[in-house]
């Protein structure tokens, strides 16, 4: 029999502990669950950052001229069905995506897929056409390192294999930017901001 006072508290939780148990373990249950949910559903956000920690460049200047020499007949024929455009629309910029529907661009998207790139920007810069395919793109708070193959550069910056070499740059934050000349008026370029 219980009394009163705190003697009658420690009664009611004496005779509620299953109550009480049945309760903490359905919260818990709760618990997981969000947890779980939160970790299925930001898992990639998740991975992508824990990889992209480890490693400060994921390409490599090799990787990206090797994939232009691989595809150079390809890029050319981009070049060439991108560069109509301009003289064509009488357009100064555009931006053609492989996501777009509806486009009548489907020539340039086909190209695009099978360099396995994802869009490609056209400027009519002092009425010369000028190309922008990014191979690889990555950033955070401001700062970006672009890896991209770029066709008629109107003022390239001069690749320097000893200033731009890449394991120099790896370990560097500043501010970086060249273009390397591959052919046909194409170039690999290097931004890091």
């Amino acid at each position: 029999m219980c009394g009163g006072g705190l003697g009658g508290v420690w009664c009611f939780v004496q005779g509620d502990t299953q109550h009480i148990a049945s309760l903490v373990k359905s919260l818990s249950s709760i618990i997981r669950g969000l947890v779980m949910m939160f970790f299925k559903k930001y898992s990639v956000i998740i991975c992508g950052l824990f990889l992209s920690a480890c490693s400060e460049y994921p390409v490599t200047d090799g990787e990206v001229v090797q994939h232009y020499y691989d595809n150079a007949d390809t890029y050319q024929s981009l070049a060439e069905q991108s560069c109509l455009i301009p003289r064509q629309e009488n357009k100064d910029f555009l931006v053609i995506s492989v996501n777009e529907t509806n486009s009548e661009y489907f020539d340039i998207q086909s190209t695009l897929r099978a360099l396995g790139r994802d869009s490609i920007s056209i400027s009519n810069v002092r009425g010369e056409c000028s190309l922008e395919v990014i191979y690889d793109a990555f950033g955070l708070g401001g700062s970006a390192t672009v890896y991209s193959l770029k066709f008629n550069v109107v003022q390239p910056i001069p690749y320097n294999k000893i200033v731009h070499a890449f394991k120099k740059r790896k370990d560097t934050k500043d501010d970086i930017n060249f273009d390397m000349k591959l052919s046909n008026g194409w170039y690999f370029s290097f931004s890091q901001n």
